[in-house]
Formats: structure tokens, C-alpha cells, sequence
């Protein structure tokens, strides 16, 4: 007999295409798992941590028998929670994270590595997510028809509020949200037309559905570039590439007029805020050339002296802190890369990355300040509000320092927005992040890097390389060596295009 799991209930939620894919062109798994299914088994075993002497069923290829054995010695241990619990029913499969005993009944507890959802007051409960609904829902339902006594269904968040007192406290990491009034129409009613469609779905043909947002959410779905491969090559030139939240409000209206290719959009139907930039950007595509203001960037990047700084963070936000005074998912800086232009042409470059797994933060702020308080003039940032955001939060931790770091901070200068004003190729498809910009000003590429090639895969071998017991001191020298590099390049890719902005051509001397 096939079971229907809760994760094919949940696929189905999101796209009947996926869960028929997973069934019929299953992926081969590359052995490396996701930064926050990561995060995800961290949480769930801190929630356990909590719950004391607990009963934990065993598993077993056999599901029915194994929640058949689950069942019976649940009973036997009427009064301790039960985590991982097993429950079948009407072809389905669910596990519980956690039942508590409650006098009214069991309590049906879904640990979750999101923060606790907030209103302003940042104290009250918002509106929980809709898929973290659905997941609970499924497994109330579950029990419902089990037979098991409910006594009510809550979400197990962290509490973003929060920060870690030391000594291994985590006491207040999690807030329960009551959910049980909103879960009980979901699980009554929609979770029984779900397994109905999955069962259907499943023993049909292969679902007719277009990519779209639910290729994304809530969670990237592992068979997107397969559907792509069934569906006309995009449109480079649509109206989509428009970027921004204007660009998009404008690029509906657009669609809405029957305007679905922006090479053919009337002029006078541009507009909006950013109308210079839209109007750019369609002469970017109409040309296939890029569209350069040279003497509007050259001149404003000559009003910046000398010595001129290209820095960039990266920073890590783990959803368990490790480190005093730290609230789940802050973000600590852990590295930096900085290029320092003395003067034209002539570089040094500086680097910081603390991988003992210790808290990073005091190291982080006095590298950066040795350097910065050294050389005066402009610190060149590629999105301000990331590393100004990551400087207040160093200011705030540790207030020793925080007048000096407002000095660095009064001295950030955005590439971003000056490209924005002067540049566009239509190779950017929209995107003005360095990735994209960089291919179409230099010959350096993100793609000649390997395993750290972007601020998530940074992230991952930091984890690795400080946080994990099992790195050996091989694979450690070598991450260390790709995390140096990438960061590196980072800011090497900012100096090409500040370069490139005002007219020159960067020097070997500043290559990786």
C-alpha cells in the first residue's frame, strides 16, 4: 500500500506539477543539504531538548506497523510528551513533532524555525503563516481520525524577542501561538479535499501548470528548471524585467493594456517614479546595446577623493544563538573584504574571517576600525542599507565602540544607485545586483568560483568550517581558502565597477 505523506499534502498546496513530479521523475539527492533544513533540525531538537524525559516511538520501513506500535505505547505512557509521534489514517502518513498531555487532551505542538510572528508592538501575535497552517492542520486532522484525545493545536515558534543569556539558557527560545480556532475548519474540512486531490493528481497524467510565484513559495520547488525545459524560452524583453516595486506595479498596468514586450510600449505609457530609468532600460532592449551615460557617472564619481574603500560584509544568522546577548536570526558579521584605493591605481587590500567559532563581533569591529581609522575618504558599499544595518547592530552590541562606528557608517557611499542612474545593459534582465552588473563592465564573472559563490553558500561553509565538530582541519584550511576568495571578489567587483563608472580601467594589481 502507498501512503500519502504530510510533505505530498503540502506539495499539492503549492503545485499539483510538483507533487506528480515527486512521485513519477523523483530527483537524485547531492548529498548537501539546504541551510535551513539545517536550521530546521537544529530547532526541532532544542524544542525536544525542552520537553524532558520524553517518549520517542521507534520508526521502521513499515509505517502502518510502526504507528500501530506508536498507538500502543503512547497509551503506555499516558503522562510524558511524545515527540516524532507516527499516525496513519486514510492513507496518509504524518509524523507529530510533539503531544503534550493536557487535561483535556493531547496537545498537538509544531516546532518551526521561523521567528514569532509580530505586530508593531513586536510583543502580540500577528497572522501566522498560511503553509505553517496547512502543516498543522494536516496533522490535527490526523489525530481527529485516529482517535487520539485533542485538546488543542499549537505553532512552537522562536521568539525573535529573545536573546541568549549564556551558559546554555535557552529556557525562552520558544513562544507557542495558539492556533487551535484556526485550525479547526482547515483540518474539518480542506484537509480531506486535499488527500482526495492527491490521490487523483497522482494516478493522473502529468499536470498542465505554468511556472509562476508558486515555483517560489513558499518554499523553491526542486523541479523548476525541469518545467522550464517544457515551456517557451521567456521573453527576454518582457515588460517584467522592469525592476523595483514600481517596475512591477507598471509592468501589471502594462499587461493589463495588452503590452506583454517593452520594446513595443509606447514612451508616453512610462511612467512613474523611476520614469528616466524605465525609459533606459526600454532603450536598453529596443537596441540590444547598453545605455551608458558616461559624462553623468564620470563626473559624479570625480566629486569622491582619494584614498577611496570598496567593503563588504558577510555575516551569519543562525536560528539557535550561539553567542551571549544574541537574538535568533541576528545577523553577526563573521568576515570582511576590503579594497583600498590610496590613490589612483594604486591598491592594498585587507581582509578579516574568524572561523574559531567563538563570537566573532569584538575581532570584527577593531579589524575593521584599524583599517578605516587609518584611511580617511568615501567607503564604497554595494547596497547600503546591508552593511550600515550590520554597523548599527555591532554599535548597539557593543556600545564601547558605537561613536566610532557611527563615524565609518557617515562615510558609506552606495555604488548601487549610481549605477541605477547612469548604466544598463540588457544582459541585467532587470537586475542591478553586482552579480549581474559585473559581467557586463568587466571579464571577471561569480561563476569562476566553485562552492562559495554566493552569500547563502558563505553562510553554509561557515557553519561547516567554525561551527561543526566533525570539520577536519583539511577540509577547515580549505574553506577558509574559498571564503577568502569570494568575499574578496566581492569587493574587487566593486572597485571594477566604480572603475568602469568613471571612465577607467582597473590595474592588475588589485586581481585576485
Amino acid at each position: 500500500m502507498t501512503l500519502l505523506t504530510k510533505s505530498d499534502l503540502l506539495s499539492i498546496r503549492q503545485c499539483k506539477r510538483k507533487l506528480w513530479l515527486d512521485y513519477h521523475q523523483p530527483l537524485t539527492e547531492n548529498g548537501r543539504r539546504d541551510r535551513r533544513a539545517v536550521d530546521g533540525e537544529l530547532v526541532n531538537a532544542a524544542a525536544r531538548a525542552q520537553l524532558g524525559d520524553v517518549y520517542w516511538p521507534s520508526g521502521g520501513e513499515d509505517k502502518i506497523a510502526a504507528a500501530q506500535m506508536a498507538f500502543v505505547g503512547l497509551a503506555a505512557n499516558p503522562d510524558k510528551p511524545a515527540v516524532e509521534m507516527p499516525l496513519v489514517f486514510d492513507g496518509v502518513y504524518v509524523r507529530i513533532d510533539a503531544l503534550l498531555p493536557s487535561p483535556k487532551g493531547y496537545l498537538v505542538v509544531e516546532t518551526k524555525a521561523s521567528s514569532f510572528p509580530l505586530k508593531k508592538d513586536k510583543l502580540t501575535p500577528g497572522t501566522p503563516d498560511a503553509h505553517h497552517i496547512d502543516d498543522i492542520a494536516i496533522q490535527t486532522w490526523a489525530l481527529h481520525g485516529t482517535g487520539i484525545a485533542y485538546g488543542g493545536s499549537f505553532l512552537n515558534l522562536l521568539d525573535g524577542q529573545w536573546r541568549y543569556p549564556g551558559a546554555g539558557d535557552y529556557s525562552g527560545l520558544f513562544r507557542r501561538y495558539d492556533v487551535t480556532d484556526i485550525v479547526a475548519s482547515v483540518a474539518s474540512s480542506e484537509v480531506p479535499r486535499w488527500v482526495e486531490e492527491a490521490k487523483k493528481t497522482i494516478s493522473a497524467g502529468m499536470p498542465d501548470v505554468k511556472t509562476g510565484t508558486q515555483c517560489e513559495k513558499p518554499h523553491p520547488c526542486p523541479h523548476k528548471a525541469f518545467c522550464a525545459t517544457l515551456e517557451e524560452p521567456p521573453n527576454p524583453n518582457t515588460v517584467m524585467v522592469l525592476p523595483g516595486n514600481g517596475g512591477k506595479a507598471l509592468a501589471r498596468k502594462l499587461l493589463g493594456m495588452g503590452f506583454e514586450d517593452l520594446t513595443v510600449v509606447p514612451p508616453e505609457r512610462i511612467s512613474g517614479s523611476d520614469t528616466q530609468l524605465f525609459l533606459r532600460i526600454q532603450e536598453a532592449h529596443k537596441t540590444g546595446k547598453p545605455v551608458f551615460d558616461e559624462v553623468g557617472a564620470k563626473a559624479e564619481m570625480g566629486t569622491f577623493p582619494y584614498p577611496r574603500s570598496c567593503f563588504d560584509f558577510e555575516a551569519i544568522d543562525l536560528a539557535i544563538p550561539k553567542w551571549k546577548g544574541v537574538r535568533p536570526y541576528e545577523q553577526i558579521t563573521f568576515q570582511w573584504s576590503c579594497h583600498v584605493e590610496r590613490s589612483p591605481g594604486v591598491f592594498e587590500h585587507f581582509e578579516f574571517l574568524d572561523l574559531s567559532g567563538d563570537d566573532p563581533s569584538i575581532a570584527c569591529i577593531e579589524s575593521l576600525l584599524a583599517v578605516f581609522e587609518r584611511f580617511d575618504g568615501p567607503i564604497f558599499v554595494y547596497y547600503l542599507t546591508y552593511e550600515e544595518s550590520r554597523l548599527r547592530e555591532l554599535a548597539l552590541r557593543h556600545p564601547e565602540y558605537a561613536d566610532r562606528l557611527e563615524a565609518v557608517i557617515s562615510r558609506l557611499v552606495d555604488l548601487l544607485p549610481i549605477t541605477k542612474r547612469y548604466f544598463y545593459s540588457a544582459d541585467m534582465l532587470g537586475s542591478f545586483s553586482i552579480k549581474s552588473v559585473l559581467p557586463c563592465v568587466s571579464s571577471i564573472s561569480y561563476e569562476d568560483l566553485d562552492e562559495v559563490a554566493d552569500g547563502t553558500a558563505a553562510q553554509v561553509a561557515y557553519m561547516n568550517a567554525a561551527l561543526d565538530p566533525r570539520c577536519s582541519a583539511a577540509r577547515k584550511s580549505e574553506l577558509r581558502g574559498k571564503l577568502l576568495t569570494y568575499c574578496k571578489q566581492d569587493t574587487l567587483a566593486m572597485v571594477l565597477v566604480a572603475h568602469f563608472l568613471e571612465g577607467k580601467t582597473a590595474g592588475t594589481s588589485i586581481s585576485l
